[in-house]
Order: structure tokens, then sequence, then C-alpha cells
């Protein structure tokens, strides 16, 4: 066929794909997944060629511009087709998110590299050569094999012809890599496990060795050592040629993990996140792709790692918000990571000492495989928890008198206190300082969240708006008071309260950038720091073997949060912060300083008691059909007009409401998002919850074409399918 036609997917807002004609010198060497640069209006654009249909779908169709370098892998296309239709976005731009733009957006740089053809040479031979420079550039590759041109920029173009026409030496060329930092390590031998850990390893293993799919739950209480179960499961399927991929929820674990993966598989061990600049992210992508290494480790985008025989796929403290991504691609790593081992018949491992409780009802259920990990390595103590109610303090107290009085021991004995403040960037929840409740919509059971300029309390689900009472609904009580204050001001008061101490403080103001990070968490080993400070960042896997003191300052800001995953954070966040207390060798004590010392998620997080805590929780989540016995939609409506953004909430409310007969969908709003107003835009949001999936994928598409029908590019509409943050 003479100019067959190619279906491309281009890397824009569209949901739709797009024919190009192939030109003559391209015919026959593009395939699906090729990357090819085509001509989009009066832009140039990348694309992703996804086949060659029959005939062209218009006439005067424009030719692809040129070939880009390194084609989607198939089962990353077929991943990427998943992902655009689950999370109801376009394929082109999914598929960009994909692939690193280093690697994308253009071809791979070649360089010539000059290799020695005889060797050795005689040295009659050598002898022979006409000129110095031919001998000393022959002794030279006798020694390296082969090296670049820019390696022998001493030697002149010439001599280097000269001993390729005698046949001496080729010239050949090569993608050009860049080497990011990797330290020198010298592989250490793994330490005997536990009875738990080994049975974990067993049935991981032997799921990996069928070649079969296979989800497992690894639930192992803090400091069980999971892990070491990852390295151990990892070896088994090196030595079987197979590639493993290591998610952490964030940047600033990436190091840590990756040094104990190093110590472990030497520098067959790979980092993919965004912290890495262009250059180095592309080297790591070809070392993957070549071959040169077993695993890759690194935040939420190293799920699409390009290993061509993939083995496994651990998802880490996979219970963490962070592996949602927030904006673009609404992506939700573990979920991704779970239908990328479907497709490549890999295994998918979810560790976490708090599971989400979608992944723990999955297990309950028999989706998935579950483990259990129940004691500490070496039998250490789980840490002793006090709960402290501090609605008798006075109002400007931060500190319990037992907080301060077991800090001032720690410091004199030179151990190390781990202080979590509880916030978020708003507080804006009214509370009962007489009973600890917070003000709740009567219809949504979330927290009501309290707007200064309107003086008006609002529900951020169904729109609800109220007066703020004179009284408590729950006690009769007239304390009713705003909670919350900032991380910097309550470091300024510690270190008044102890001026000799070596205060650090961790947080997004004060740490910024993984250098800085990294340095601090080597201050905290190093035992330069004896109290340190922060927000959630210092809850998260982390290994401090001299703290033996956490306290949580402030439980109750998370807990009333308006969203109806508050209790669960709040019990993940205070279970993992005690959790980086009696990690070495002396025990390790926790205190929640609370204004509701007897709610479930408080409760039970004094026990360590994750079953406790979900049986209790699911009684809520079913009651009103949240997850995991329900899914979530949100539509967000975005605009610079505030009330073109409450229109438009409501045209698609209105459309969705017309269509939802029959379909057992539940319709909540529209209200104005939490943070009502971002970067100079108004937003409002609709929440779509229901059991049949299609259907609500259905609706919330209506929704969308109703407002770009009517409002076009005025106001953008935002889908987001299994929402983690709705704030």
């Amino acid at each position: 066929m003479s100019n067959p036609v190619a279906d491309i997917a281009v890397g824009i807002s569209a949901n739709k794909t797009f024919h190009y004609r192939v030109p003559e010198e391209m015919q026959g060497i593009l395939f699906p997944g090729s990357r090819v640069l085509v001509p989009f209006g009066s832009r140039k654009v990348a694309g992703t060629v996804l086949g060659f249909p029959g005939k062209a779908e218009v006439q005067g169709l424009k030719s692809i511009i040129e070939t880009l370098g390194n084609p989607l892998p198939t089962e990353l296309l077929e991943l990427a087709r998943w992902m655009a239709d689950y999370y109801m976005y376009p394929l082109g731009q999914t598929i960009e998110a994909v692939v690193p733009k280093a690697v994308s957006r253009a071809k791979q740089k070649r360089t010539k590299y000059v290799r020695l053809l005889m060797n050795p040479i005689p040295s009659g031979e050598r002898a022979g050569m006409r000129g110095k420079k031919q001998a000393e550039l022959v002794r030279l590759l006798s020694d390296r094999g082969e090296m670049s041109t820019d390696e022998l920029g001493v030697f002149s173009s010439q001599t280097i012809r000269s001993l390729r026409d005698a046949g001496l030496v080729e010239i050949i060329e090569r993608d050009s890599l860049v080497s990011s930092a990797r330290e020198d390590f010298t592989p250490s031998g793994p330490p005997e496990l536990m009875p738990e850990q080994t049975e974990a390893v067993r049935r991981i293993s032997e799921t990996v060795s069928s070649g079969s799919f296979g989800v497992f739950l690894l639930h192992g209480v803090t400091g069980s050592g999971k892990t070491e179960v990852y390295l151990h499961a990892i070896k088994e399927l090196s030595r079987a040629g197979k590639g493993s991929i290591v998610l952490a929820p964030e940047i600033a674990l990436t190091p840590q993990l990756l040094s104990r993966f190093r110590k472990r598989f030497g520098d067959r061990v790979a980092v993919l996140h965004s912290g890495l600049t262009d250059r180095e992210r592309a080297d790591e992508y070809r070392r993957i792709q070549s071959g040169q290494v077993d695993v890759a480790v690194g935040a939420r985008s190293a799920v699409f790692a390009p290993f061509k025989n993939l083995g496994l796929i651990i998802v880490d403290e996979e219970h963490e918000n962070s592996y949602k991504q927030d904006e673009g691609l609404r992506y939700h790593a573990r979920d991704v990571a779970i239908m990328r081992a479907k497709f490549q018949n890999a295994v998918a491992v979810l560790g976490s000492a708090t599971p989400s409780l979608e992944s723990y009802y999955n297990a309950k259920n028999g989706k998935y495989q579950y483990l259990r990990l129940a004691v500490r390595v070496d039998h250490r103590p789980m840490p002793e928890v006090e709960i402290i109610d501090v609605k008798a303090l006075p109002k400007q107290e931060l500190y319990s008198p037992r907080l301060l009085s077991d800090i001032r021991q720690r410091l004199e004995k030179n151990e190390q206190t781990l202080l979590l403040l509880n916030r978020r960037g708003f507080s804006s929840v009214l509370i009962c300082r007489e009973c600890g409740a917070a003000i709740k919509c009567p219809s949504c059971s979330v927290s009501l969240t309290y707007h200064k300029a309107e003086q008006k309390l609002k529900c951020h689900y169904c729109g609800f708006l109220t007066t703020p009472p004179d009284k408590c609904p729950a006690c009769g009580g007239i304390e009713l008071s705003l909670i919350g204050s900032g991380t910097q001001k309550i470091e300024e008061e510690l270190q008044a309260l102890f001026p000799a101490a070596r205060l650090r403080r961790m947080d997004s103001d004060a740490v910024k950038g993984r250098d800085a990070y990294d340095k601090l968490l080597q201050e905290v080993d190093r035992l330069e720091v004896d109290i340190l400070l922060g927000t959630q960042m210092i809850a998260k896997g982390h290994d401090f073997p001299a703290v033996t003191l956490v306290g949580v300052v402030d439980a109750d800001v998370g807990l009333n949060l308006p969203d109806f995953r508050s209790a669960e954070k709040t019990f993940q966040l205070i279970t993992q912060a005690a959790g980086r207390a009696g990690r070495g060798e002396v025990a390790g004590e926790v205190i929640i300083q609370t204004m509701n010392p007897n709610h479930y998620s408080i409760q039970h997080s004094r026990t360590h008691d994750y079953e406790g805590f979900y049986n209790e929780e699911l009684v809520f989540r079913t009651e009103l059909g949240y997850p995991p016995i329900g899914r979530i939609i949100k539509l967000e409506f975005k605009s610079p007009d505030e009330s073109l953004a409450a229109e438009a909430a409501k045209t698609a409310q209105n459309r969705i409401r017309n269509l939802m007969r029959g379909k057992d969908t539940v319709l909540l709003g529209p209200a104005p998002a939490p943070i009502s107003r971002l970067r100079g835009q108004y937003r409002f949001q609709l929440l779509l919850l229901s059991q049949k999936r299609e259907a609500m994928r259905s609706l919330a598409a209506e929704g969308r074409n109703a407002v770009e029908e009517r409002y076009g590019r005025k106001c953008k509409v935002i889908i987001d399918v299994d929402p983690v943050n709705l704030m």
C-alpha cells in the first residue's frame, strides 16, 4: 500500500486519536509503540503509533515528520491504554506520563567509539606503524579495549582513520549514556530471617516461579522486617533473570531504601524519580531496557520502569496518599502496579503496618493473598502508648506536663525524641473543648469547615451551610474554638522550654530539596539531634534506633478534617509515628495528646490494633457506601470566575440527575472545595458514589460533556477516579 496510514495518539488534551500518512522512508519500520513527531496545527508534538487502519478517516492527511527514539514497549502501551480508560484521561497524554520526557521527546545522542580489532598486536607490527601516535593509540587500546572519541582527544582524526584503514581498529556508534551518581557498594550478605519472614518469602517466591499473576498484602507491624522480605524475594528473582520494581511513597525515602538495596545487589540497582536530571533519568531508563540492572527503586513513576521480563512489583507503605498523583493524570501507583503485574504475569506485593482499608478489605475477601508479620525483628517489644486528655489544659498550653517531663528525661539520658505535629495547611475545624467533639455535617458525617469571611460552617461534600452554634450539639458546652497553630510557632516555644536541646524541624518549609532532607537524616543518625519536630514527613518509614520517645502533640487536627477518611488517616499516622520508637536496644514510649481520648482511632492506635480499627471503621463506610464498599469519582470545576465555576458545577449536577434513574448512584454536591480558591482558580466539586463502576463513569463523562458544551474553555473540568485528596 502506498502512503499507508498510521493511527497515532498525540500528546494533547483530546479524547481521540488521529490519522497521519507514513512517508515512504518510514514504511516498514514503524510498529505499535513507535514514537514519532507529528504536526498538529502550528505545533510539532510527540505521538505514539497505535496501529495501521485500512483507510484514512479524512482526506488530505498530514505526514509524520520523523521518528523518535525509544519506542514504548508493548506491555507499557497496554498499560497506558488501561490507564487512559480507567482514569478517563486522553491516551496521548497518558503515554506522555508513562515515558520520561528525556527519553520520549528527542532522539538519543550517539557517540563514536574506537575499538581495537587485533588484541594483542604483535610487537613487530607495532614497530612497523607509521608514527609514534599510532603506536601510542594502539598501546592505549590494548589496555582499555575501546574508548570514546571524546576520551581520545589528544589523537587526531587522521591517526584514527589510518589505523581503521589498516584494519587494526574500527569506529562504532553507540547511545551516549550519562551515569547518575552511584555509590561504590560491596554487596553484603543477608541476616537470618524470622519464621514469619521465611514463610512470606517462600509464598511470594513460589508464585513468582509459577509465572502466574498474584497480589500479596504483606501486613507487618512496624519494625517487623518487611524490607528484608523484599530483599530475599528479589534475590530469588534475579537468579532467574527477572526484574523487580520497588516503590517508595516519596522521593525523600528513596535514598534510604536505595542504600539498602545497593548494599545487597551492588550496581545492579537503578533509581527512578523526579529528583534526577533528565539525562540521569534517561541513563537509568536505558540501563533497565538493556538488562544491566535487576532492580529499579523509586517513587511513584518508577512503576513504569521498562523491564521486559518483570517478575515482581513491591509497593512499600502501600497506604500512603502520595502514591496518588494529584494533577494531570490522576493515577494511583499502587493500583497501576497491580494492573501492570497482571498484564505481565508478575507478582505485586503491597507492604504496610497500617494497610489501606481497600487493600485489607480485598485481602479479607480473598482477592489478595494475606501475609502477616505480627512481631518485631528479634522479638523487640512494641512501644508502650499512653493517651493524654488535653481538654483540661489552658487554651494556650501545647504540651502536657507528662510529655515535657518525658522529654527532659530523654535529654538527660542522651536519647532522642520525635514530636509529631498532625497539621495541615489550614486549621478551620470548630471543636468543643469540653467534650472534644467537632461540629459535623448532619448528612455526611464529616467535620464542617469554618469560613471566616462569611462566618459560616460549610460541608464540602453536600454543600450544607449553617451558622456556628453557641453551644456544642453533643454536650451543650459553650467552650467552642478553632484548633491548630503553625509548626514554626511550636518550634519557638519548645526551644524556649529546652534552650540547651539540639532541636531540628522537619517539614516542607524547613527542609527544601532532597539534599537538605538527607543531610538532616544523617544528623539524626549521628545523634547530633536531640529533638526532631515535624509533620507527617517524620512518620514515614524511618529507622531511628536512638529514638525512645515519640509524642503526638495534636492528634485531633487530622481526625476532624472534612474527609471521610480522616479516622483512617489519623490511625495510620499515629501508628506509623509510634512505630519509630524503640527500634533499637532501648524500649520505646509513645504519648498521644488528644481531646478525643475515647475515639476508636485513638484507642486502637494505643494498642496497635489494626483489626479492631478496621472493624469499627468498616461499619461507618458501609452505612454511607464509601470505599471499600463503594467507589467514588470526583468532578472538579475550576475558573477564575467564582460564579461561573458554581454555575458549571450546577450544570453538571442537572445533567447527571436527569440520567441517574435506575443506576444506583448517589450524587453529593455541588459544594465549594475545602480549599475553595487555589492559584487564582475558584473550585467547586461533585462526588459520585456507587458500587457500579461503569454506570458511575458514564455519568461523570456526561457531567463533563454538559459543562464543555456550554462553557467551552471558560471552565476546566477535572475527573478524579478513586480520589484520595478531597481537599
